[in-house]
């Protein structure tokens, strides 16, 4: 039995492109795809012996060339015990192939970007994957810039280099190739012939030399329908799309349009993280990084000196005042601009907040720093016009120097701060370099530590507690532990005023500990009053984290109060993750305690969501920085969205910070938040009030 055709039916003839006649001179193992020659003649033999047979093989359309993937059904014909042939039922199953090769790539590209994947190489496995269901198609991505005037090459392995180092940046606009064409109009561009077609007549030079015959064009819009690229296919034949072409197109463009979106909003999302939203300058946390890294390499032994400079702009509450908040804003922009022009390329400049600003200095002097000082009073004695008005504005600047002033970066701003203050008494305008006679606030601090150093023993500290809301089941789920003090001598002070003193002097441990005990035994209270099912988020500050006897202090705490650790979750900043490797191992022995795992106020501090998979994450917080506005601006919307999807891809549920709305609710509910805390449920309030909450419906 040698596998010709004898008989051959008309659904056979439509799904192989062969004739009947055609067929009747052939064996069937001749239209059969080279990939499935082997295995198929496998299962045919096995027919042959009398067996039935079942399986999946491919063959090349006569005259398109088009792979069509059959599902194969085989009996063998006997008579009596002898085989005479078999019969074959093919079923055209390319559609379902497809379908499932589709689901396979989409669901491949969203696990790399989970799991932190570059842009790059995001973009290139788009490609990749769409030309795997053409034939023979060269595809590219291009990026709109923000300005939506140019496009700049995103992704084209398979284009010559040097063709893609010349649409690079290329225009966007209505006789720009296809690509451009595609993005001027926001629609398709199909040009069948890129020799003869107008809209290629400044481009085809470029084209024609790589043998690059056709291109079609898609738009790819992000969600408020704006142009943030084009998917674009070349042939190195003339050809017209076909239907299934034009399906595909549309799969890559609503891929790459997910995938483009995705890391425009993770690098805002880095962005903000480092850097001052209003000037774009270096934040506070990016300072301080630097600052260490200064200190750390500073040679001491060639009279190496880190100066930081702290800035206050002179009278500009009066302008706010007087002209208004936007001006104000305006103005802070132009000084940014102004004194970057004053620094050096290796010195850095950075807002703090408000009107005050910080420069660092690296591998200077006190006289190089004091000329700084002067440039900076001299480029601000020319005024600012913003709308037609001149306005004036002046700058105290105080100096601290390492290793004179300090060795940490909190004692050296500070020191800093109370110079720039001095400078202000002394009429504003001019600069003034620390000297211990000016340091008022170190004694303030001073007597905050003395008070705190007492607190414990005089039982001034106390717990509250904010409620942290289930958003599916609006109902209480849990509880975050707040610390708060009160002292006979200095009154109230908040956690940010003497949090930093306990973690610098060590303090902290024993309060930590005192907060751990305190919100335990709060908690077995009401699971003894019939709020069984709550738990307590406890907060660890980065000097608790890394004690010795973390662990096993947990684990005492724990047992003392009677409690399991299933209903305790630490709390930590995403700081404190710097040390990766050694972060790596606290998390995971805690996650061996069986406690939950927090991240706080994500998106404001190191670590990525490449870092996260590494670390036994059971919840991530959201910063109420990307919640304030979430309702009212898209970017915060799609920064929060961001989060929150690629969270839970991590296996990871959600909590929003500081809800204090319904529309702020609504959106958060509306992309599939797991839980929300803030004012909107309630403030932070003692252990006993905690039971009378009850959440709005």
């Amino acid at each position: 039995m040698e596998g010709n055709f004898i008989v051959f039916n008309d659904e056979a003839a439509a799904i192989t492109g062969y004739t009947i006649e055609e067929a009747m001179e052939m064996n069937f193992i001749s239209i059969v795809h080279d990939d499935y020659v082997e295995e198929t003649i496998k299962h045919f033999k096995r027919v042959t012996r009398g067996e039935r047979e079942s399986f999946e093989t491919a063959i090349l359309r006569k005259g398109t060339g088009e792979r069509v993937n059959l599902m194969i059904t085989a009996v063998p014909i006997k008579v009596g015990e002898e085989i005479l042939g078999v019969v074959g039922c093919a079923q055209d199953i390319t559609e379902k192939k497809e379908l499932e090769a589709l689901v396979r790539g989409q669901n491949r590209i969203l696990k790399m970007m989970a799991k932190g994947a570059g842009f790059q190489e995001v973009l290139d496995e788009i490609v990749y994957f769409i030309e795997a269901f053409t034939d023979g198609a060269h595809c590219s991505i291009l990026i709109a810039d923000q300005e939506g005037m140019k496009l700049h090459h995103g992704s084209s392995p398979h284009l010559p280099p040097v063709y893609n180092a010349a649409v690079d940046g290329m225009p966007i606009g209505p006789t720009a190739g296809s690509c451009g064409t595609a993005a001027f109009f926001g629609k398709s561009v199909v040009v069948t012939d890129i020799e003869n077609d107008p809209l290629w007549e400044h481009y085809r030079e470029l084209a024609l030399p790589y043998d690059l015959k056709a291109c079609w064009s898609s738009p790819v819009f992000d969600d408020d329908q704006r142009v943030i690229g084009t998917f674009g296919m070349y042939y190195c034949s003339t050809r017209s799309p076909r239907e299934k072409d034009r399906k595909i197109i549309e799969k890559a463009t609503d891929l790459t349009s997910l995938v483009i979106q995705h890391y425009r909003a993770k690098e805002k999302i880095d962005f903000m993280a480092y850097h001052d939203a209003l000037t774009g300058l270096a934040n506070r946390r990016r300072f301080d990084e630097r600052v260490q890294k200064a200190i750390a390499k500073t040679n001491l032994a060639q009279e190496e000196k880190v100066s930081l400079m702290f800035l206050d702009l002179d009278r500009f509450k009066y302008v706010n005042d007087s002209l208004g908040h936007s001006i104000g804003d305006r103005l802070l922009v132009h000084v940014s601009d102004k004194l970057k022009d004053c620094l050096g390329d290796g010195d850095l400049f950075s807002r703090q907040g408000g009107d005050e600003f910080t420069i660092l200095l690296e591998h200077t002097t006190k006289e190089k720093a004091e000329a700084v000082a002067r440039k900076i009073l001299k480029a601000l004695e020319e005024p600012f016009v913003i709308d037609g008005t001149d306005i004036f504005i002046s700058t105290s600047i105080g100096m601290s120097f390492y290793p004179d002033d300090g060795e940490e970066v909190d004692m050296l701003l500070s020191k800093a701060d109370v110079a720039m203050y001095q400078a202000k008494k002394q009429g504003r305008n001019n600069y003034q370099m620390y000297d211990v006679l000016l340091d008022r606030k170190a004694f303030e601090r001073l007597q905050i530590e003395n008070e705190l150093r007492k607190a414990l023993e005089r039982n001034e500290f106390a717990l509250h507690y904010q409620p942290i809301v289930n958003l599916c089941k609006n109902e209480i789920k849990g509880a975050e532990a707040l610390i708060r003090w009160q002292n006979e001598r200095v009154g109230h002070v908040s956690p940010d005023q003497f949090i930093p003193i306990a973690e610098e002097t060590g303090l902290i441990i024993p309060i930590g500990e005192w907060v751990l005990k305190t919100a335990l035994q709060q908690l077995k209270d009401w699971h003894s009053n019939g709020m069984d099912r709550l738990t307590v988020s406890v907060n660890l500050s980065i000097r608790q984290f890394y004690q010795p006897d973390l662990i096993p202090m947990i684990k005492e705490t724990l047992e003392l109060a009677g409690v399991e650790p299933r209903f305790l979750t630490i709390e930590i900043t995403e700081s404190m993750t710097m040390d990766v490797e050694k972060a790596s191992v606290i998390l995971h022995e805690l996650k061996e305690l069986g406690v939950n795992i927090s991240i706080d106020d994500f998106g404001t501090g190191y670590s990525s969501l490449s870092y996260l998979k590494r670390f036994p994450i059971d919840h991530l917080k959201i910063d109420r920085c990307f919640v304030k506005d979430i309702a009212d601006n898209k970017s915060d919307e799609n920064i929060a969205t961001t989060i929150i999807l690629m969270a839970h891809n991590l296996g990871l549920s959600v909590i929003a910070e500081g809800v204090e709305t319904v529309d702020q609710l609504g959106v958060l509910k509306q992309h599939h938040c797991n839980e929300a805390q803030g004012y909107h449920f309630s403030k932070p309030v003692p252990g006993e009030e905690f039971s009378k909450i009850r959440v709005p419906s």
